[in-house]
């Protein structure tokens, strides 16, 4: 249940977990006593009519009951305070451990799962933590400690318990059987329904434009009947496992007051002996009763720490080296292939040497293996063989953050997050200097334009960038690599989705961005392939064709079809096209 990440989180709140332990076998004990003191009341003092007894019994119970809510408030505080640190530690563990994780994970694993985990998950932690650990633990430490007084006080009548023993023991087995899958059933749907309401926030303008409101809530309130019906499974197994505790506890503490009786008429046990097992016999069945009533809690934050702990020890498949990496260098992969789930390969076998400075067009049909290649060149995953290399060095033997300042993806459409212009920039190299995030926007001819907004570049862009347009956005992402300065940049064609006065800001930025950089451009549209140094086309997972475009055209093969086809379209749509190089 709890991986080794999870106990190095907890470690720290040793003491305090030390500290509620200690506490709770005080109040414990002190519990216990009462019994006990009962029977030495009746057979040492009322039996023999001894009133001293009786009185210092008395007097002596009086002051544990004083001293019980000192320890079980100690209890209390030390379990609320380690248990609030540990999981404040668990969440910023959670979450720094999903900054860490490689995309095939991302690609993998629903956000919407994600933060359940971080929302879901940890709150029922917080209310496992806070109440329920306590009570199981202090129920299992009451049921020990009185099982042993029980047989001290009579192994007689405690051989009489073993009546109610089959009853508990199928019952248990049978409800530890059936909790625990319903219970880890119940996690995974809760975090189904957060992943469609989240899927359905964040898609709210898709699903009006389509007018699909109706689509969307049938599928999110198929899922919340799930998790309700997850609930009521867990409720049937509760149903048949709590009458029996109490049926067990009344058929024992029946057949011991019997069996006790003929005990005491034979002089075998006294009268306060019996009085005190009969006590410590409800005490006994008080721990069952209660581990049964927290123990569908116990079952529910049990499976949110497997669920959680199973996220911190996801293992980390793009990890860093510690070889440096050139400042310059050419950009090759050598027999790279790679393939998504031990599918059929997306790149396969493929061989491209970049020089510095070049800038290269990847052109080729959907799915042909471009984005995937790309994805390779700025690791974002590992070939399954072969290897890219920048400058010589591996790029698994390369440190991450050195890797990610020295090649860059740009994607085609920027993520902002919520604050300010400054910040957003910022986000690519945080320590830089606002007159550096000046500068960086200087550099691609964007600074006029977002010093002209109300508040300039302190402009609180919202969450996602919606006070952007498109290409304002573009800009900003486009801005973070000016910031970072890489050798450099794969980036996914980011302006075939803008209208023409945009586009042509955009372009003039990545043309400003390109200079005397390594440029690896996935192009969905040939004119952007045709500005390009080289070309590479991907055909079915291989790289086909490699040249310049004009020696492609000539040569009249796979490319030269694909721009006979792009300008015929081109010349359907009455359009003509920019021939214009550029390097």
């Amino acid at each position: 249940m709890i991986g080794p990440r999870v106990q190095e989180i907890l470690r720290p709140q040793r003491r305090l977990i030390a500290g509620a332990a200690l506490a709770m076998i005080g109040s414990t004990l002190v519990s216990l006593a009462g019994p006990l003191l009962t029977k030495v009341a009746i057979d040492r003092g009322i039996s023999r009519g001894d009133a001293h007894v009786v009185n210092v019994a008395a007097l002596v119970y009086v002051v544990l009951v004083l001293v019980r809510p000192v320890l079980e408030r100690v209890v209390v505080l030390c379990s609320a305070r380690a248990g609030e640190r540990f999981l404040g530690d668990l969440r910023v563990a959670a979450y720094d451990k999903l900054q860490a994780l490689s995309m095939p994970f991302f690609e993998q694993t629903r956000a919407g799962v994600l933060v359940s985990r971080l929302t879901n998950d940890v709150q029922t932690l917080t209310e496992f933590t806070r109440m329920v650990l306590v009570e199981v633990v202090g129920s299992l430490l009451l049921f020990a400690i009185t099982l042993v007084i029980l047989v001290w006080l009579s192994p007689l009548l405690s051989l009489v318990m073993l009546v109610s023993v089959p009853i508990l023991v199928v019952s248990s087995l049978r409800y530890g059987r059936r909790s625990r899958p319903a219970f880890l059933a119940l996690r995974d749907s809760v975090a189904d329904t957060m992943s469609s309401l989240q899927e359905g926030l964040t898609g709210v303008r898709v699903v009006q434009s389509f007018s699909r409101e109706s689509d969307r809530y049938t599928s999110y309130r198929r899922r919340s009947r799930a998790q309700v019906s997850a609930w009521q499974r867990i409720s049937v197994v509760n149903i048949g496992f709590f009458p029996l505790i109490a049926f067990a506890q009344s058929l024992t503490l029946a057949a011991v007051l019997v069996v006790g009786g003929y005990l005491e008429r034979h002089g075998r046990v006294s009268v306060g002996t019996i009085v005190a097992f009969a006590l410590y016999l409800i005490s006994l069945f008080d721990p069952i009763a209660r581990l049964g009533d927290w123990f569908s809690e116990f079952q529910s934050g049990r499976a949110a720490l497997t669920k959680i702990s199973g996220l911190l020890d996801e293992p980390v498949t793009v990890a860093g080296g510690s070889t440096p990496l050139p400042r310059d260098g050419a950009l090759v992969a050598d027999g790279v292939t790679f393939a998504y789930d031990g599918t059929a390969p997306a790149v396969a076998g493929v061989t491209l040497e970049l020089e510095p400075g070049e800038h290269l067009a990847l052109v080729g049909a959907t799915g042909a293996g471009k984005s995937t290649l790309a994805k390779l060149l700025v690791r974002a995953y590992d070939p399954g063989a072969g290897a890219v290399r920048f400058g010589g060095v591996d790029l698994r033997e390369a440190p991450l953050d050195e890797l990610r300042r020295r090649i860059v993806f740009v994607p085609q459409e920027g993520h902002l997050f919520s604050g300010s212009l400054f910040d957003n920039i910022r986000l690519a190299r945080p320590e830089a200097s606002d007159d550096e995030v000046r500068a960086a926007l200087r550099a691609i001819g964007a600074l006029e334009r977002f010093e002209s907004l109300p508040d300039g570049l302190a402009t609180d862009v919202q969450s996602r960038g919606v006070r952007l347009s498109s290409g304002e956005r573009q800009l900003v992402s486009i801005a973070r690599v000016a910031l970072v300065d890489p050798a450099v940049i794969v980036l996914d064609e980011a302006t075939s989705s803008l209208d023409p006065q945009t586009e042509a800001a955009v372009e003039q930025a990545l043309a400003a961005l390109a200079r005397g950089r390594t440029v690896v451009t996935i192009a969905h549209r040939l004119s952007t392939a045709e500005r390009a140094d080289r070309v590479a086309v991907m055909e079915d997972a291989r790289l086909v064709e490699v040249a310049s475009h004009d020696e492609l055209v000539e040569n009249g093969e796979r490319y030269a079809r694909l721009w006979a086809s792009w300008q015929a379209g081109l010349t359907v749509n009455g359009t003509t096209t920019g021939t214009s190089r550029s390097g």
